[in-house]
């Protein structure tokens, strides 16, 4: 599983960064499948959202923390101040760490959709 990174650098541009894990290999067990199974990653809580996205007007925004996002359902389309735009399918991870600066905009796929919010604990460094 690889997450796609949302950073703003000292002058308060935001990007994107592709992350890629390492990741160990368990072999399988009888009656389960392989598992690649990556660092663990220390996390103050977990959110579940429901956001009505039917009359979004979306706007550049910050991260209010450092945070991994999970879009379950939908797309998402996430564009940086950089001018970069990705649109995300279903099951995305997003790790948004752009606190300071120009933000990003976050355009959900229209409706009723289901988000997870996953802050780190404060001390944890990634990378």
């Amino acid at each position: 599983m690889d997450y796609l990174r949302i950073w703003a650098d000292e002058d308060g541009e935001s990007h994107f960064e592709d992350v890629t894990l390492d990741r160990v290999v368990n072999p399988a067990e009888r009656g389960v499948a392989e598992l690649w199974v990556s660092p663990g990653v220390d996390v103050d809580r977990v959110q579940f959202l429901t956001v009505q996205a039917v009359d979004q007007v979306p706007a550049a925004h910050n991260a209010p923390r450092r945070q991994f996002v999970v879009f379950l359902d939908g797309w998402v389309r996430i564009t940086t101040s950089d001018g970069e735009t990705r649109t995300l399918p279903a099951g995305s991870v997003v790790l948004a760490e752009d606190e300071h600066g120009k933000g990003h905009v976050t355009e959900l796929e229209p409706g009723v959709r289901r988000v997870l919010q996953i802050p780190l604990d404060s001390e944890e460094v990634l990378g």
